[in-house]
């Protein structure tokens, strides 16, 4: 018989439930649930009083070391008093437990679930809500230091990297090939620029795009840090104006959140004017993204960079 290898697995619930969760520092868990698949595969976890997230980490997306990175700067926030989904330790005291998944080695990690709901910013004082979190985040942050490597938002995770994901898929496109290169050759300069004048980096949740956090009715926590790392921390503000473009919201809410994080912690007028540069940035890493991390390569076709080649073309229009 035909024995052929695994390009991505899902793993059993009811084997997580006997032979993993029992190793964190948790109550007895009851329950085990495949809960959403991402980035990486989410599980929910429930004892009998609580609830938790266990995070199985896609092979080959994160290495030992950038996941530590993210542990510590996730303890450091938790220390710090900011309200994040914390990492659960296990009973050895570390955080991580490795997993030979049949495609490779795999990760996985157990944080604190976040009831409550994302946000409504058609309520105009969420906005704001929004906006005092974040910048409560880098101020938790400010004094973090860690031992361990991790990718930089900087030119080569954000726009080398995602551009030679991207070239292939436009072989027979070249006009919107050139378009996108020279794009991101002009969005390499303005951005190297940035990273070596700024005085304000350090670090970034990079994936705050109005989602990712849970409002209980009183107090707003964030979650999913996969993507952290340290950069200009002006582009965490402009990944949410990123989505807000992105759903057509942008006039409505944008000045409003702008305002309130500013009125937390003021930005330099050089940092507010890379705004629009960096959601084109943003957009860009997307795209290489999706590409990255699909199965299933059928949905990346004629119509799917269309629709992100206009949304480039849009906001290079009314980009400064």
């Amino acid at each position: 018989m035909l024995t052929l290898p695994v390009t991505y697995s899902v793993t059993c619930s009811h084997a997580l439930l006997l032979d993993v969760i029992p190793q964190f520092q948790i109550d007895k868990a009851v329950h085990c649930e495949f809960w959403c698949q991402g980035l990486n595969d989410t599980y929910k976890v429930k004892t009998e009083l609580d609830t938790f997230i266990l995070r199985i980490y896609r092979y080959g997306w994160r290495d030992l070391a950038s996941i530590n990175f993210e542990i510590q700067a996730l303890l450091h926030l938790q220390e710090n008093g900011a309200d994040i989904a914390y990492p659960i330790a296990t009973k050895k005291g570390d955080y991580i437990v490795p997993l030979n998944a049949p495609e490779g080695l795999r990760y996985i990690i157990l944080t604190r679930y976040i009831a409550g709901n994302e946000l409504d910013f058609s309520i105009p004082n969420n906005s704001a809500l929004y906006a005092q979190h974040l910048a409560q985040i880098h101020f938790c942050s400010e004094q973090l230091k860690t031992s361990k490597q991790r990718f930089q938002l900087d030119v080569k995770h954000l726009i080398s990297e995602p551009l030679a994901r991207i070239k292939p898929f436009l072989i027979d496109r070249q006009d919107d090939w050139l378009f996108i290169k020279n794009t991101a050759d002009k969005l390499a300069i303005t951005l190297q620029k940035a990273l070596d004048e700024s005085q304000d980096i350090g670090f970034c949740h990079a994936d705050m795009h109005g989602g990712n956090a849970h409002y209980d009715g009183t107090s707003l926590v964030s979650f999913d840090f996969d993507c952290c790392a340290i950069g200009l921390r002006v582009y965490d503000l402009a990944v949410f104006k990123w989505s807000l473009k992105s759903q057509g919201k942008e006039e409505a809410i944008w000045q409003r959140f702008l305002h309130a994080y500013q009125q937390q912690r003021p930005l330099a007028g050089d940092d507010i004017m890379l705004i629009d540069s960096l959601v084109s940035i943003r957009h860009l890493w997307l795209i290489g993204l999706h590409i990255d991390i699909a199965v299933a390569k059928g949905w990346l076709d004629d119509n799917y960079f269309d629709q992100k080649i206009a949304f480039l073309k849009e906001n290079k229009n009314l980009g400064k």
